[in-house]
């Protein structure tokens, strides 16, 4: 975990507390929040926040409300105040903040805890009655459960474009292949043979019967880890297992060290590349476009000349994974001056970008040129308790904060923009990439806004998903309905001398009538009732990866999805008369 918290860090020159500072004024701010504690990945069934998750949002939404919307809790002012001017204090407006996550359960489950503390409830018992729809009888009425605020939370699906700018690296196999180069590194091989006795000594109890015995190497450090840390804050017997007075001593901190190494391996290590080739940090190029994205928006609408149709959002909120999160520390060089950096972040911690100006006046500025950003890192370990600033691509270390034409620059070099661009980069199989053009644009679109999917690339879509829909539920008619298909012979005939038989009209001169033809008969036709099944998966991006060729390495987080077998339909009988 990153572990940003010596006292030598804290006397560095370079780091700069986020305490109030009257001519410091913030006007929009942009947070990447890695999900709160959740279950291990190789836990049975899919992930989930757990209790100490969700405290772990809904405190930093309680913090982030007191710096930037309302300062008067001293009780959760861990991350300073510095109100953004014209934020509603009170109740909840889904146009002022942009909520964005992929559609895992527990980062939608992450957004509504801390969504939660950045807005609690808020009922006619402690305001003035705003907060709550007024009838027609001249009473009012509040929300379920006191006033309980719904935020907007978008959920990206992997189907959905805009997914790639919350975890770019996702459904990208030219990313994924990028990063399996560092198992054939020797730096990794040496790692490896040092410490394979480490990991064939770890006790089975400590990770059950979730982890193979071909996985007991440093090739699966960060899935080790990953459910062992679970263990240790949940599983008292290997809390006790691990203590410093055991002869395991020492054991959990050196695993976490060596998942470190492998995670920034894999999706960080660009600061000595050229940071527009490195594949393996796609995540943080994608995120990168969206923080610039945002703050575009604002500067162009306080100014007069943004879409009026596009709402921009002071606040924005993502909420993922450890991927992006380290390719964007990587491709800013945050590593450079502290190595420490080279880690992964903690369940619960934030990154954040703030755009402000400074001075006496704190309304917008009418010059681009009177713009800063200033990059803060909060982690959720508690310690330091504020907000550290660092300075970004090897600056200075007095010099913690860029200009915004030196920020839109230094963005700009390492984004990956548009539709496209992703695509080429990634080669992906995804869907949407099948239409993209060069005109797609699909920065952080907002609800309001305009700059999504292109009618064009919409409709195909759409066209594409119907008929995808329309051709399963054809497959599964014939599979459980009985529904076949079979060729018409023309030169057969039958002996009943056509279907109406003796009941042949004189204005059917088409229809033949053989001797004693038989009068039709009433009757229904029935589909067969074999058992029915549930939804079944029948594919993936994986199965695809043949297409661009075969050096795409197998990923170390392995995929549990599994296809059901088919099932057989019963022989039935059918009479005839």
């Amino acid at each position: 975990m990153l572990a940003l918290v010596s006292a030598g860090l804290l006397a560095l020159a370079w780091s700069v507390d986020a305490q109030s500072d009257d001519a410091y004024h913030p006007h929009a701010a942009f947070a990447f929040i890695r999900t709160g504690e959740r279950t291990p990945t190789i836990h049975p069934g899919a992930p989930v926040l757990t209790a100490l998750g969700a405290q772990q949002m809904y405190r930093l939404g309680q913090n982030l409300r007191t710096r930037y919307i309302d300062g008067a809790d001293a009780s959760h002012d861990d991350l300073g105040i510095q109100h953004i001017d014209g934020l509603s204090t009170n109740v909840l407006d889904n146009d002022q903040i942009l909520v964005r996550t992929l559609d895992s359960q527990y980062l939608v489950a992450s957004a509504q805890a801390l969504m939660q503390g950045l807005y609690p409830p808020y009922s006619l018992s402690n305001a003035t009655g705003d907060a709550a729809d007024l009838l027609a009888d001249g009473s009012a009425i509040d929300y379920p459960l006191g006033g309980y605020q719904h935020a907007n939370i978008q959920s990206k699906g992997a189907l959905d474009p805009q997914s790639i700018f919350v975890q770019g690296d996702q459904n990208c196999p030219y990313a994924q292949s990028d990063a399996q180069k560092w198992f054939v590194t020797e730096q990794f091989k040496n790692s490896k043979t040092i410490n394979d006795e480490l990991y064939k000594e770890l006790d089975l109890d400590w990770s059950g019967a979730n982890l193979d015995e071909y996985e007991s190497d440093f090739t699966y450090a960060i899935k080790r880890f990953d459910y062992l840390s679970y263990q240790y804050a949940h599983d008292r017997s290997v809390y006790q297992s691990l203590a410093n007075d055991t002869p395991n001593a020492g054991v959990y901190d050196t695993l976490q060290s060596l998942a470190d190494e492998e995670a920034w391996h894999l999706w960080g290590n660009v600061s000595d590349s050229s940071n527009t080739t490195s594949l393996r940090a796609t995540g943080g190029r994608t995120l990168a476009a969206s923080i610039l994205s945002q703050f575009q928006k604002i500067i162009t609408d306080r100014m007069g000349q943004g879409n009026k149709t596009d709402t921009p959002n002071p606040i924005t909120l993502l909420f993922g994974e450890i991927e992006p999160f380290i390719s964007l520390i990587s491709l800013m060089m945050l590593d450079k001056r502290d190595p420490e950096f080279r880690a992964m972040p903690s369940f619960g911690s934030a990154m954040l970008f703030e755009l402000f100006s400074t001075g006496s006046n704190a309304s917008f500025p009418a010059s681009e040129d009177d713009l800063s950003v200033r990059f803060y890192y909060h982690n959720s370990t508690g310690y330091p308790k504020q907000l550290v600033s660092y300075p970004m691509f090897g600056n200075e270390s007095t010099k913690t904060d860029m200009s915004w034409s030196e920020f839109k620059s230094a963005f700009q070099g390492i984004m990956v923009e548009t539709l496209k661009e992703w695509c080429d980069v990634c080669a992906s199989p995804s869907l949407f990439c099948r239409v993209a053009d060069k005109d797609d644009v699909l920065v952080m679109s907002t609800p309001h806004g305009a700059a999504g999917l292109s009618p064009t690339i919409a409709g195909v879509i759409g066209a594409m998903v119907t008929l995808g829909v329309a051709s399963i539920l054809f497959a599964l008619a014939m599979l459980v309905g009985g529904v076949r298909l079979h060729r018409v012979h023309k030169g057969e005939k039958s002996e009943l001398g056509g279907f109406k038989g003796s009941a042949k009209l004189a204005s059917d001169a088409d229809v033949g009538n053989a001797n004693g033809g038989a009068p039709p008969a009433a009757g229904i036709v029935g589909y067969g009732g074999g058992p029915k099944r549930g939804h079944e998966r029948v594919g993936s991006w994986e199965l695809r990866q043949k297409e661009f060729g075969t050096d795409l390495a197998d990923s170390p987080r392995e995929s549990y999805d599994a296809i059901d077998d088919v099932a057989t339909r019963p022989v039935q009988a059918h009479h005839r008369v």
